[in-house]
């Protein structure tokens, strides 16, 4: 075989595997998604619209690698329509919105 078709076929082959990697990731992150969302789901209940750092140190996750876990499950939440986002008020500076947003549940 040409070295030029050898390249091609390799650059291919990378791209069908990098595809593949990122299928089973987003797989998997849903997956682990929707698990925290079946714990998020009682505890706005039980206390009503909560901010991140409250609802992530109520499930425990207090951290700043939890925090990163409940806003993936929050934001595929708030896609599929069940939760909301109450916004900071205006003026709140950048860095302190993420202590005053809060999330509730729809309905």
């Amino acid at each position: 075989m040409p070295p030029r078709m050898d390249s091609t076929i390799i650059g291919v082959a990378t791209a069908v595997g990098v595809g593949i990697g990122l299928v089973i990731h987003q797989m998997r992150q849903s997956k682990k998604n929707a698990d925290l969302a079946a714990r998020i789901v009682p505890a706005l209940t039980e206390r009503g619209p909560l901010t991140l750092p409250v609802l992530a140190e109520a499930l425990g996750m207090g951290s700043f690698m939890g925090r990163g876990k409940v806003v993936l499950a929050l934001n595929d939440m708030v896609a599929q329509g069940r939760v909301e986002i109450i916004d900071a008020p205006p003026g709140t500076p950048q860095l302190k919105k993420v202590d005053v947003i809060q999330y509730r549940l729809k309905g």
